[in-house]
């Protein structure tokens, strides 16, 4: 779902590319599946074993152990406390803590304020809060036992993060970037009417919300949102009475994604906070410049339009997005301008390419490295 599950679909595929070595990926689940629960029943995810909690932790060892799976290296996707259910069968393999989305105090207050117009104080689905400080006393253990962790991000402006996030001090980030698939060479024949796309899941921390609005003030521009919504009732946001110029798309893959991806002219992002977002990236690789209400990594205000902060519901944030997507649109040769060095950006930082010569660095420099005290 989400970020997490695009970099695990990533993950599994440039582990096809790897030529030097062969690298095999299994998934591990930190909650077990309800459609599976008792069933026995194997999973795969992305061609991979899909491994999952049956809460029998030594029948579950043997059984990876039986099928001589057991992990050389564990790369956790950021960290949840259900991750050491698997974490703890197999010590001896160093950890890559892989920082994604690290929200920091100031963040989940901020995050606090959201709220889905027309619920009044309903609490929005999905935005919970997420306690990460456990990590620190695993890393104490681990250090204590001789165990090795490394922590790894994409960006610099997530490493800042850490330690007031997960309430521990990494020795040394390693970077570590998305692992891109290569996007074909522009350019890139976008429609020939204005077209903004939302690239995401349609959940409360995202804010879709604001979009219809948008669309209402700008009736010559047609909205596309990809993505679904994982909750439903009070708490989750449920499109109606959407204007005519706002086409839902759902849950897209491959070339069609990629292509109505390229064809669109700028990419809208209303969400109360994100890491850094994969779909910046994947919008960035196919000439989209981006307009939004947050700017990780200084993306948004260098490859298009930052707007500026805005809590709660968003909706305050209408006329600043207006602006900023009519001044683009009205310009050609400004947009052109932020397409290309926002294609080179992306394509020069986040790759397969690149991710697989970093991890391999990573790995050697596992089997090196010094355990703190």
């Amino acid at each position: 779902m989400g970020g997490f599950g695009m970099l695990s679909k990533q993950i599994a595929e440039a582990a096809l590319l790897a030529t030097d070595k062969r690298l095999d990926v299994d998934m591990y689940w930190g909650e077990a599946p309800e459609h599976v629960v008792g069933s026995g029943k194997k999973l795969s995810v992305y061609g991979r074993p899909l491994r999952y909690p049956t809460w029998n932790w030594r029948r579950d060892k043997l059984s990876i152990l039986t099928k001589l799976a057991t992990p050389d290296i564990f790369l956790t996707i950021d960290y949840r406390s259900n991750y050491e259910y698997f974490l703890s069968m197999f010590t001896k393999a160093p950890m890559v803590m892989w920082v994604q989305d690290p929200k920091t105090p100031e963040d989940w207050d901020r995050i606090a304020t959201c709220r889905i117009p027309g619920q009044g104080d309903v609490k929005p689905k999905g935005l919970e809060y997420i306690d990460c400080t456990p990590l620190a006393e695993l890393v104490k253990q681990r250090r204590q036992k001789g165990l090795k962790t490394i922590f790894a991000a994409p960006s610099p402006f997530l490493e800042a993060k850490i330690e007031s996030t997960y309430g521990c001090r990494a020795d040394e980030v390693v970077s570590l970037c998305y692992p891109m698939e290569p996007a074909p060479e522009g350019p890139y024949v976008k429609s020939e009417k204005p077209t903004v796309m939302f690239l995401g899941r349609l959940d409360a921390q995202k804010r879709p919300w604001i979009i219809p609005e948008i669309a209402r003030r700008m009736p010559d521009v047609t909205f596309r949102l990809f993505g679904k919504s994982h909750f439903t009732g009070p708490g989750a946001w449920e499109p109606d009475n959407l204007p005519p110029n706002v086409e839902m798309l759902g849950h897209t893959e491959g070339a069609e994604k990629h292509e109505m991806i390229a064809s669109s002219w700028l990419h809208l992002n209303c969400a109360i906070h994100e890491g850094l977002p994969i779909a910046f990236v994947e919008g960035l690789q196919r000439d989209v410049p981006i307009v939004s209400c947050v700017n990780p990594e200084g993306v948004a205000e260098r490859f298009g339009r930052y707007v500026g902060e805005f809590r709660g519901d968003g909706m305050q944030s209408v006329d600043a997005f207006v602006t900023a997507l009519r001044e683009l649109i009205d310009n050609h040769d400004e947009r052109q301008r932020l397409a290309e060095a926002g294609r080179a950006w992306a394509n020069e930082t986040h790759s397969a390419k690149g991710f697989l010569t970093a991890f391999n660095n990573l790995l050697e420099h596992a089997d090196s490295m010094d355990v703190p005290a």
